[in-house]
């Protein structure tokens, strides 16, 4: 601080990310992230981009012959993360040097290897519980996975915001039902009473949604702390004849925010964060009159052929919600209503098809498969 204005220096080491140039050949390596460390024929680790001498090879400088790695903003919130565990505990991720280069040959393996487990490990130091979170994500080995500037300042530990529940946490709930209440209320009430028997914690609105609560808050939150979510999806819930507003078909840029749309809208997004582990669509025929037994939902023509254009209303609400639940911008771009339900119908599903009490027996078996595969897959990881 310099009469009373902030000067910011010593920014030899910056480098332009967006003209294709190489990192630059300065930078303290206890603030480096695992994609900028390299280790050498002879075992020695360095920085990509340093002027450092290969031990053996004396007259051959490493930026010469060791892959360059271009700039890019990721790098630099992987620093962040450094400083602000600094902060929280007191101490720096790695033993470094007053330069802050780290000293010890195994913690440069530690920061190549990297692993989730490291910073979960070490983020136990971190009292306040936002701030751990916040630090975890920034320290993710994926640089496409760490957040930006701007979703750092979007998250609770800075905006004050409180959350349902944060990247990484266990969710409150197995399933999450999706579904047109108006009319797959019927189907959708026989999954909740299966599911719920098999001992599954089911959200659905009709049992889970509190007195005097705001009911678009209250099943954006269900679903934020979901596991799994059911879509499910007749002619008359995306494809109605004579309801516009349920026909996503005649969808616009500036209709009405559908709320089926945006709880599927917002289910890709969580998943995308991997904070949804899984997506069932639940297709369902239609039932011929005095039949009994529900057609296939495709070979019926109840699947829409919807336009290619996002609704300004759905993408303004998912922006709203993921903000009060404390989870920031977006990952994803604008989707369309057929990009969005292609995106959902790519998942495994299942049909309500033929009688219907076995059709929702197979629904339930199909979310206790996944459900086992997920936690199989989870033990398999630890």
């Amino acid at each position: 601080m310099v009469n009373m204005t902030l000067k910011l220096i010593d920014l030899d080491a910056a480098t332009v990310y967006n003209e294709s140039r190489n990192v630059g050949s300065k930078g303290s390596t206890a603030y480096c992230p695992p994609e900028m460390i390299w280790k050498t024929v002879s075992g020695k680790y360095v920085r990509l981009g340093s002027y450092e001498l290969e031990v053996g090879n004396p007259q051959v400088r490493l930026d010469e012959f060791v892959p360059q790695l271009l700039p890019h903003p990721s790098q630099d919130m992987w620093s962040f993360g450094c400083v602000l565990y600094l902060l929280c505990t007191g101490s720096t991720l790695f033993q470094c040097s007053v330069e802050d280069n780290i000293t010890k040959n195994s913690d440069f393996k530690v920061l190549l290897e990297w692993c989730q487990e490291e910073i979960e490990g070490r983020g136990e130091l971190i009292k306040n519980k936002l701030a751990r979170n916040l630090v975890s994500l920034l320290l993710t080995k994926d640089p496409l996975k760490r957040p930006s500037a701007r979703q750092v300042l979007l998250h609770p530990f800075f905006s004050g915001v409180s959350a349902t529940r944060l990247v990484g946490e266990p969710a409150k709930w197995d399933v999450f039902i999706s579904y047109r209440s108006v009319v797959d209320a019927e189907i959708a009430a026989l999954i909740y009473e299966h599911l719920t028997s098999c001992g599954l914690r089911v959200w659905w609105d009709k049992k889970c949604l509190r007195g005097g609560q705001n009911w678009e808050e209250g099943f954006c939150s269900g679903l934020v702390d979901s596991s799994i979510v059911l879509c499910l999806m007749s002619r008359l819930a995306v494809n109605n004849p004579s309801e516009p507003k349920w026909n996503f078909e005649k969808l616009e840029r500036s209709s009405h925010c559908d709320n089926v749309l945006l709880e599927w809208r917002l289910a890709l997004e969580l998943k995308e964060r991997g904070m949804l582990r899984g997506i069932l669509p639940v297709m369902i025929g239609d039932l011929p009159p005095d039949s009994g037994l529900y057609a296939n939902f495709f070979q019926s023509g109840c699947k829409p052929n919807p336009p290619d254009v996002a609704v300004d209303s759905v993408e303004s609400k998912l922006r709203d919600h993921l903000y009060r639940e404390g989870l920031g911008l977006p990952f994803g771009e604008y989707e369309t209503v057929n990009s969005l339900l292609s995106k959902v119908l790519l998942n495994q599903g299942v049909f309500i098809e033929g009688q219907l009490i076995d059709s929702v027996k197979n629904v339930c078996s199909s979310v206790l498969s996944a459900i086992t595969a997920l936690n199989c897959h989870s033990h398999a990881l630890l």
